[in-house]
């Protein structure tokens, strides 16, 4: 008896556990019968599992009791180990109930938190929602003016404006995309889309000699960027990517239309205004750079003034950037705010989320392992001895 007092009695414990683990799950397992977790998947009344591959994590409980046993038979060898007065002095008597009782409360905070986790759902609520599309079409600047580095050393114009594409296209949430070069004539590379993988694998593609005839037609491009969308019920923007070097025809006209359908304006402007040397081939750097009739260097340079003046005429906004890795928040912000259209009203049904049941169940048993004492625990533990 008086080792009794001062040990566990491992054995009864484990089978009490034992008991414990088989009557949670068989109530647990009639439970989920009553909500059809077994049925044929029809209906709304029937528990699910969003993500019940989780509930291998009760392996975790496994190593948890196996720390448990290491534990109470540590605890007999050195008490055992130990004679009666030095025993009596320097360790406490134990308490089966109160450790038993701390055990489970424990359990099942993790055995909750796992089932929490699965993401159970189940019955179904009506839900009201209003689609909203926006189409976008980024309209290339593909001039050898785009092969000047001036930026950097090491990259072009229009590889950091390819750069930047990829950045938008990543941070693009279902909008539709298109893709407009331009050069002296303009030309569709992609029809708007929403297959962002197809988009950036056309853009890394992209060089200056994909369109023939060289200059900067904005004009053009415009033109064929407004023509890119569909005949759909939706917002339209236009994301043009520039230098802002304009050689051909004014674009006041296409503008107007362009502000006048409503569709709006981004235009990003890449380059510096200190500039650099065209190169007559950008895979020959020995070929040198371009030249006048007069046998002077061309020098390009960012022409802020048209970028401004192209996207103020049209109603829309333009930003500058001189960076390798251009900073796109201020355009990503304008997309954001770009008006999205509503395309329709529509009432639909989607499962009832459970999860907060179990968390609620878990939280509980947290509070009562922290605040369980072996005060509380003292009259289950005599019956235990009792026995």
């Amino acid at each position: 008896m008086t080792d009794r007092k001062y040990t566990y009695r491992l054995n009864r414990m484990l089978l009490i556990l034992l008991a414990w683990e088989v009557i949670f799950w068989g109530l647990y397992f009639v439970l989920i019968m009553a909500l059809g977790f077994f049925g044929d998947g029809k209906g709304d009344e029937i528990l699910l599992y969003r993500h019940p591959e989780r509930f291998l994590w009760m392996l975790l409980i496994a190593p948890i009791v196996i720390a448990f046993t290491l534990f109470v038979i540590k605890h007999n060898k050195r008490a055992l180990a130990l004679n009666k007065r030095v025993r009596e002095a320097y360790i406490r008597p134990v308490s089966e109930g109160y450790t038993l009782f701390k055990w489970i409360m424990f359990r099942n905070v993790i055995v909750f938190m796992i089932i929490a986790f699965a993401q159970p759902v189940f019955g179904k609520r009506k839900s009201e929602a209003t689609v909203e599309n926006l189409e976008l079409v980024i309209c290339l600047d593909v001039s050898n003016s785009m092969n000047t580095k001036d930026i950097s050393d090491e990259m072009s114009r229009l590889e950091i404006a390819k750069r930047a594409m990829i950045e938008l296209v990543n941070n693009l949430h279902g909008e539709r995309i298109g893709i407009c070069l331009f050069a002296n004539d303009a030309l569709v590379q992609l029809p708007v889309t929403r297959d962002y993988g197809a988009a950036k694998l056309f853009i890394k593609e992209i060089e200056t000699d994909l369109v023939g005839s060289q200059g900067t037609n904005i004009k053009s491009a415009l033109e064929v960027s407004r023509k890119m969308f569909s005949k759909d019920r939706t917002a339209k923007g236009i994301i043009m990517v520039t230098d802002g070097e304009n050689h051909e025809s004014n674009p006041n006209d296409v503008l107007k239309k362009i502000r006048e359908s409503k569709i709006q304006l981004c235009v990003l402007g890449i380059g510096t205004e200190k500039g650099g040397l065209v190169p007559v081939n950008p895979r020959r750097p020995d070929l040198g750079y371009k030249k006048t009739a007069t046998g002077k260097t061309v020098r390009s340079k960012v022409n802020p003034k048209m970028i401004e003046s192209i996207a103020s005429k049209a109603g829309g906004k333009a930003s500058l950037s001189a960076d390798e890795f251009p900073d796109l928040s201020a355009l990503l912000t304008q997309i954001t705010r770009m008006k999205r259209t509503k395309i329709d009203n529509f009432d639909f049904d989607i499962r009832t989320e459970r999860y907060q049941i179990p968390l609620v169940f878990a939280l509980i048993s947290w509070l009562i392992y922290l605040l369980w004492s072996e005060k509380l625990s003292a009259r289950l533990n005599k019956r235990l001895e009792s026995k």
